[in-house]
């Protein structure tokens, strides 16, 4: 007879309280969100101060698992967990639509092809996706909601 063990309900890991000094690494690097938040704003079109938080969360998961013993430099460490979290809130909070995440996916790696004026096809082709997918891609992405006239 098999017997299974009960499913434990999935929990989020327990955030760790920053200390003192994992704050004064944070702070330290505080340019270095406020940069990365900088470069989202100016590629996503949105308003930097949007996402100044992400960055700052980004910042902070980062000084409370940086280990200086491993041999990364602060700045390689950090750069990564910031992009990181302000790809989860633009992925979260980017598209007024629901957007499977396969197209979201597309939609931010063809920022480069996108911005070299490339044509549909050619970004298909550098993408490796068959065109008609990149089409419904662009269409479910590219345009920003527009606002709503005010009554």
């Amino acid at each position: 007879m098999h017997r299974s063990t009960p499913q434990r309900p999935h929990r989020s890991p327990a955030r760790r309280p920053m200390n003192a000094q994992q704050r004064a690494f944070a702070c330290r690097h505080l340019g270095l969100a406020h940069q990365q938040a900088q470069r989202f704003a100016r590629n996503w079109a949105m308003p930097v101060e949007e996402l100044i938080g992400p960055a700052y969360e980004g910042l902070c998961k980062g000084a409370i698992g940086f280990d200086a013993s491993r041999g990364h430099r602060p700045s390689s460490y950090l750069v990564a967990k910031v992009k990181g979290e302000l790809l989860h809130h633009l992925r979260d909070t980017g598209f007024a639509l629901r957007i499977s995440h396969s197209l979201r996916e597309l939609w931010i790696r063809s920022r480069r092809p996108r911005a070299l004026g490339l044509s549909d096809a050619e970004i298909a082709a550098q993408l490796r996706v068959p065109l008609p997918t990149w089409l419904e891609c662009r269409r479910a992405c590219g345009q920003r909601p527009a606002p709503l006239p005010e009554d």
